[in-house]
């Protein structure tokens, strides 16, 4: 059959989901993963056998300025192995290195950020009404207080005989303030202006009570999210949270490659790491950013909800690039006619697309964009929520308590 159970040389390195490496205490290695299941059947349809060999460096595959290749193209340019598993990104660079079998996964490179949480604004019981507007209704209260005081003392110079039942001062300054607290103003006199007086600032606080509600209680039962990154470019402009990638592989060598612009600006401010499935729990301890490939973000997700309930990253909105997986090859190799037919099988049946979604089946619940988390449950205003309320209070305690003590000392003397 086949190959007629010959043996090859399989080039591989961790990436969970594709691959994972599990080390015995007599330091078998032990290989599974989404990759080694598909090499596994094609290794029972061919009839041959396999050893993994990893690349000292432990890279993908970028491109050296004399030609060569570092990782497991490496060893597929130099015909150190049979098969590359990867699986790796299509490029035309490594293309010119070793030949690829057919797509058995389409994928693109994102930006996975540490998923930001809601934000306690102390201000937002100011926030329903702009600073403008909070400006002319102070004027506004100022000049209808100098217009009520206006007509007290003209009626009270036009009505010098006032009668008991009609007393000339008919306008209380203390209504102004009253209507825009709902308190009760008392009488109120049968005289027309005064009406109108009183009538506008009824109008113009049940507008302003109304708008101010609405827009507050949005405010409060809606969480505040800010997503401070959603593509490169606002990677690049912010300086809050610090970004890799990982070496050798095809981003690494897209952002080497450029000479200038945004590659090479992240570039020059990137950390570089040799693997981020197992350097994880730094990554999430130091809140930093991952260029990767979108599967390994939703193995990160689902592994972690898996754990703990709870979401961790998100996936910037902009994606960079959008690439074909395969495995690859030395040049020439007649491996790949063989293997194409097997590949095709799996990929149009469904089969490998069916077992990335059992990889990564929990990220689903953390897909959502931190802004949407939520929005659609009630729940109880919490303490934080009114932190701002609290604050004014306790600010205003304290005013009081300053003015009091003026007052007791004012009187003392």
């Amino acid at each position: 059959m086949a190959l007629s159970g010959r043996h090859l040389i399989l080039a591989g390195d961790y990436w969970s989901p594709w691959v994972n490496f599990d080390y015995g205490p007599d330091g078998t290695l032990t290989a599974t993963g989404i990759a080694i299941d598909i090499f596994n059947t094609i290794a029972r349809q061919l009839n041959f056998t396999y050893s993994i060999k990893t690349p000292e460096d432990e890279e993908w595959g970028r491109e050296l300025p004399n030609g060569s290749f570092t990782g497991q193209i490496g060893l597929c340019q130099r015909n150190e192995v049979d098969v590359a598993l990867g699986p790796f990104a299509m490029s035309w660079d490594r293309y010119k290195a070793a030949d690829f079998s057919t797509t058995i996964y389409f994928d693109r490179y994102g930006i996975l950020v540490p998923r930001p949480e809601r934000e306690v604004d102390l201000s937002n019981v100011l926030k329903p009404l702009s600073w403008q507007v909070w400006t002319a209704l102070v004027i506004a209260i100022g000049i209808s207080l100098v217009m009520g005081l206006f007509m007290m003392k003209l009626a009270a110079s036009v009505e010098r005989t006032p009668t008991v039942n009609q007393p000339a001062a008919e306008i209380e300054t203390s209504w102004i303030t009253k209507v825009m607290w709902t308190e009760s103003r008392g009488s109120l006199t049968e005289r027309p202006s005064v009406r109108v007086y009183i009538l506008t600032w009824l109008l113009a606080a049940l507008i302003i009570q109304l708008a101010y509600s609405c827009v507050l209680i949005s405010l409060l039962t809606i969480p505040r999210v800010s997503i401070p990154v959603n593509s490169l470019q606002d990677l690049r402009s912010q300086d809050k949270i610090p970004y890799l990638i990982e070496v050798g592989t095809l981003i690494h060598d897209t952002f080497q490659k450029a000479e200038s612009g945004l590659y090479k600006d992240i570039l020059e401010k990137v950390f570089i790491i040799d693997d981020f499935g197992a350097n994880r729990q730094w990554v999430m301890e130091q809140k930093m950013a991952a260029i990767i490939p979108i599967i390994s973000m939703k193995k990160a997700m689902s592994e972690y909800f898996s754990q703990t309930a709870k979401c961790f990253f998100y996936i910037a909105r902009e994606p960079i690039i959008a690439v074909p997986f395969a495995l690859a090859f030395p040049k020439g190799s007649k491996l790949a006619p063989l293997f194409n037919k097997c590949l095709d099988a799996q990929t149009e049946s469904g089969i490998i697309e069916q077992r990335v979604a059992r990889e990564t089946a929990n990220a689903t619940a953390c897909l959502l964009w931190p802004d949407k988390k939520g929005s659609d449950v009630l729940r109880p205003l919490s303490l934080m929520d009114l932190a701002g309320l609290f604050l004014i209070h306790a600010i205003g305690t304290g005013i009081s308590f300053v003015i009091f003590s003026v007052e007791c000392l004012l009187k003392r003397t």
